[in-house]
């Protein structure tokens, strides 16, 4: 199953311009081999989601001697780390960097992915009392519903069988 983003890739990568995976991994005190720098590299240029799979897909074309098993294991450490997060989405797990806090909203029809930054849906939810005084946290809420292309398509296909 192919999953389809709504969101286009950002224009750069969520870190500043002059930043690089190295000094991503540095400023973390993490150790920076080829296998976690590719991996940033990998998912700043996709500029949305990927499986560990298609991940590894993308790392093994810069280098192919890098097994799958060694890309799984420098995404969970970098996740431990905060540098990427996760989520399972089609029965896939999603792996993305967290260069910035943010959400995703999951539309049920056609099964995209778009990212809104956490200080929007804050917004949006200013002053609304949650049961119980719960208050969301800013890690990534899977929020579910219609894309504005579906929800289009759909009165699309209602018009057509009105005949409208």
């Amino acid at each position: 199953m192919s999953t389809h983003f709504c969101s286009p890739p950002p224009e750069s990568p969520p870190w500043a311009d002059d930043d690089d995976p190295a000094q991503i991994l540095r400023a973390h005190r993490l150790r920076r081999t080829v296998p976690r720098r590719l991996i940033l590299a990998v998912l700043a240029e996709a500029g949305t989601h990927l499986s560990p799979m298609e991940i590894h897909r993308r790392v093994a074309l810069r280098r192919p001697e890098l097994q799958a098993s060694t890309v799984y294991r420098n995404a969970a450490t970098l996740t431990r780390h905060g540098l990427l997060h996760s989520f399972d989405h089609a029965g896939l797990t999603l792996i993305g960097l967290s260069g910035h806090p943010h959400h995703h909203l999951v539309c049920d029809i056609c099964g995209g992915i778009t990212d809104i930054p956490s200080s929007d849906l804050a917004a949006a939810l200013d002053g609304l009392p949650l049961p119980g005084g719960f208050q969301l946290s800013g890690n990534a809420q899977l929020l579910r519903g219609a894309c504005g292309r579906c929800r289009q398509d759909r009165i699309a296909i209602h018009d057509l069988k009105a005949g409208v």
